[in-house]
């Protein structure tokens, strides 16, 4: 039931591309080959399938582009928070190693609670975030290098939680239940018509089959887009991983990301587990591995 489970939360989320879009496919070809003239008027189905193909065309297009405009702001303003946080830990250096290393402490605390949940649930890392502008915001420099870097900190947690009201406000506009379920319907009825259209050849059934598959591939494309989770690993893991580094940290990653092939790091890496469902992380487990590469 696991394995189950496991592969119904991946077709759910985009994650497996592979062998969906070709079994809908040879679906598809073997449905059309079986029908061959036992259909309808042509004409009848092909203006159908004209309309359907115009409407999910349409639709489709404007809610990728709608969704692309929306990752790709999303993940600029994820790389402007961890520069921000990178400058935060780097100027740090002027201050004694206790208050340095505390607010290190926080900033890998505030990261791990953004990773712990998904981009969609961005608000619940707000508490560490709170813990760490506050530690910055009551700093008491007693030297005037302390005094200009100070100033400079209170600017970045302003910057920084204006960016987190922005991706709050981004993550918020995902493609509503209504929309998807237009879609589906409009994809399963432009597959019915794809289906009964070649009249049983087989070069026509093969054609349907690819049409098909296809099809399916947008919306897996789609899907992906909608979760946030498109060229995550060069915008969000591979970024986060080497800001860690940078604060002298190994990269922490869970361990379902790294075992569906969503990223894979190298070198030593704080592997974390999840036994209990999502949201809950109050269980989480940490284990310190070295992954080779």
């Amino acid at each position: 039931m696991g394995v189950v489970r496991s592969t119904w939360r991946s077709i759910f989320h985009g994650e497996i591309v592979i062998w969906p879009a070709p079994v809908v496919g040879a679906i598809v070809a073997l449905t059309s080959f079986l029908v061959g003239s036992k259909r309808g008027d042509v004409q009848v189905d092909i203006a159908l399938a004209s309309m359907a193909a115009f409407l999910f065309g349409v639709l489709l297009a404007f809610t990728i582009v709608r969704a692309r405009e929306r990752l790709s702001r999303v993940q600029d303003l994820v790389a402007k928070g961890n520069a921000s946080l990178l400058s935060i830990h780097q100027m740090m250096a002027v201050f004694d190693e206790d208050r340095r290393l505390r607010v290190r402490d926080l900033i890998d605390r505030h990261l791990t609670d953004q990773i712990d949940y998904r981009l969609v649930d961005h608000h619940v890392a707000t508490p560490s975030y709170v813990e760490l502008t506050d530690a910055v915001y009551t700093l008491s420099p007693s030297t005037r290098p302390e005094e200009v870097v100070h100033k400079e900190l209170v600017n970045l947690g302003i910057g920084l939680g204006e960016g987190r009201v922005l991706i709050e406000a981004a993550t918020g506009q995902a493609l509503s239940p209504l929309e998807w379920s237009g879609l589906l319907l409009l994809l399963l009825v432009l597959l019915g018509l794809i289906s009964v259209l070649p009249g049983g050849t087989v070069l026509g059934a093969l054609v349907a089959g690819v049409l098909s598959g296809t099809l399916v591939t947008l919306m897996i494309l789609l899907r992906k887009l909608d979760l946030l989770r498109w060229h995550e690993r060069v915008t969000i893991w591979e970024p986060t991983s080497r800001l860690f580094r940078s604060m002298g940290n190994d990269p922490y990653v869970p361990r379902e990301v790294i075992e569906s092939g969503r990223y894979r790091p190298t070198g030593r890496v704080r592997v974390v587990d999840y036994p209990d469902p999502y949201p809950t992380r109050t269980t989480k487990i940490i284990t310190v591995e070295h992954l080779g590469g």
